[in-house]
């Protein structure tokens, strides 16, 4: 409830809180552990947050405390939600919407400079970069397959690298690579939503920015059940939260 901001306040409280009041683990472990969540799919502060409840609590530690940090984002966006669609905030704050657009635009466009320095390390990660963006721009490319054709291209690109300087032997990409070029079958339209949100938690890598636009495209592009406009008022209205 008071970690607002954004995933980095709520790693920033999570560390304080377990780190250096409990002394659950050591700043290194923080680390360490920080990094692999960072390449995980899902919001590293959450699966922070897991951790800690689980080192604490086992299991049931870890379920409570991954309850209780969503929970209060969880109330606060399905209570402003309801506010949008029967009281009519697009109309009667649309000012203030309009004001905080541009807020949400350079959040975002600072995420992509954070997130880009952090995870294009390389040439081939770099020219991947640039491929994507412009299938994507061009294209209207799909999400999904992007990330699975990124994935597949950086993976050959290590294959054949070690092939070639004899390290390492070609073997079968990792059947989850697949995942996202597996399509929806006719399904009613709450597991829809729910085979659609798990695919977000599933497929998207780096925090919490990195959904973005893989939402866009199922609510607006995909099935429409959204308008751009009111894509865009569900970007605002999580500002108001404190677990985005």
């Amino acid at each position: 409830m008071l970690a607002w901001g954004g995933p980095a306040a709520q790693i920033e409280m999570i560390s304080k809180e377990c780190v250096e009041e409990e002394g659950w683990v050591s700043s290194q472990t923080f680390r360490k552990t920080l990094a692999v969540y960072q390449v995980l799919p899902g919001p590293e502060a959450h699966e922070l947050c897991v951790y800690f409840g689980r080192i604490r609590g086992g299991k049931a530690g870890a379920f409570m405390a991954g309850l209780g940090f969503m929970l209060p984002g969880f109330l606060l966006m399905l209570g402003l939600s309801i506010l949008y669609v029967k009281a009519g905030l697009n109309e009667r704050f649309e000012e203030i919407f309009y004001g905080v657009q541009a807020a949400v635009g350079a959040l975002v466009a600072m995420a992509v400079v954070r997130l880009g320095r952090k995870f294009i390390s390389d040439l081939p990660l770099a020219i991947i970069a640039v491929a994507v963006f412009a299938l994507t721009l061009g294209l209207s490319l799909n999400f999904v397959l992007a990330l699975a054709l990124s994935g597949i291209a950086y993976w050959l690109w290590q294959t054949l690298g070690r092939q070639l300087s004899g390290t390492g032997s070609f073997a079968a990409p990792p059947p989850w690579i697949f995942i996202g070029l597996a399509a929806i079958v006719t399904l009613p339209l709450t597991a829809v939503i729910f085979l659609e949100g798990l695919k977000a938690g599933l497929l998207t890598f780096g925090g919490a920015y990195t959904v973005i636009p893989f939402l866009q495209q199922i609510a607006v592009d995909n099935h429409g059940w959204l308008t751009d406009t009111e894509f865009l008022d569900g970007m605002r209205l999580p500002e108001c939260c404190p677990r985005r």
